[in-house]
């Protein structure tokens, strides 16, 4: 899957797990910056990217897990692994 591809899925998720627009989601959302992506959607974001991704992540994956850059980042890792 492209880089591409992969943002839109993160970006689709975050949008559905905050419930805002996909349009206010973009590579600099983060909870600092989106007042609905408090600890319970970062739970649900990361348990949907697990499910989405097929994946299991480690705590200190979810620790980098603090924006669509770091969420990135961490399936980028484990995608090379």
């Amino acid at each position: 899957m492209d880089k591409e591809a992969t943002l839109n899925r993160v970006r689709y998720i975050v949008a559905q797990m905050t419930r805002l627009p996909i349009e206010r989601i973009t590579a600099e959302a983060s909870p600092k910056v989106i007042e609905e992506w408090d600890s319970l959607a970062q739970v649900n974001i990361v348990l949907s990217l697990e499910e989405e991704f097929g994946a299991r992540f480690s705590p200190g994956q979810i620790e980098r897990m603090t924006s669509v850059k770091g969420i990135l980042a961490v399936l980028a890792d484990s995608s090379t692994q």
